[in-house]
């Protein structure tokens, strides 16, 4: 697949890559009006339009091949196969400010940080556990 890697200027050769065929248009409108040769003008323009076409579509693979090997991407593709997949083991660790263990589960479980608490409910049983964390305490969720 095409790609062109983003960087701060390529922007640049997209430009080179889109005035190339332009150019052709223009030159093959200059012949067509200019030295009245209408066959050649229109080979011109042919040429010119089905290079807007190839560029155009080099960009979409380009585009598409960026986005789906972004981290932003993958991401959301990770979250939506936790949320949907009832089978993936987690592990909870959540430490006090001291670094001490003050809670520790292994299993299939689905969790919600809000504020203080730490609601966790278990995919084969249903059943919820609601945890209070203080202010400095650490929360490390570990899917395996």
């Amino acid at each position: 697949m095409f790609h062109i890697q983003p960087t701060p200027i390529s922007w640049v050769l997209w430009l080179a890559m889109f005035a190339v065929p332009i150019i052709i248009i223009i030159i093959g409108i200059g012949i067509y009006f200019v030295s009245h040769k209408a066959k050649l003008g229109n080979i011109f323009g042919v040429i010119g339009l089905i290079g807007i076409v190839v560029v155009a579509l080099l960009g979409a693979s380009s585009k598409y091949y960026n986005y789906t090997h972004s981290s932003s991407y993958i991401k959301s593709q990770k979250s939506y196969q936790l949320e949907y997949n009832n089978n993936q083991q987690r592990e909870i660790i959540i430490k006090d400010y001291q670094g001490k263990t003050f809670y520790q589960h292994t299993g299939t479980f689905s969790f919600d940080r809000n504020g203080h608490g730490v609601n966790l409910v278990d995919s084969k049983t249903g059943k919820k556990t609601a945890i209070y964390i203080g202010d400095n305490d650490t929360v490390i969720v570990t899917d395996k």
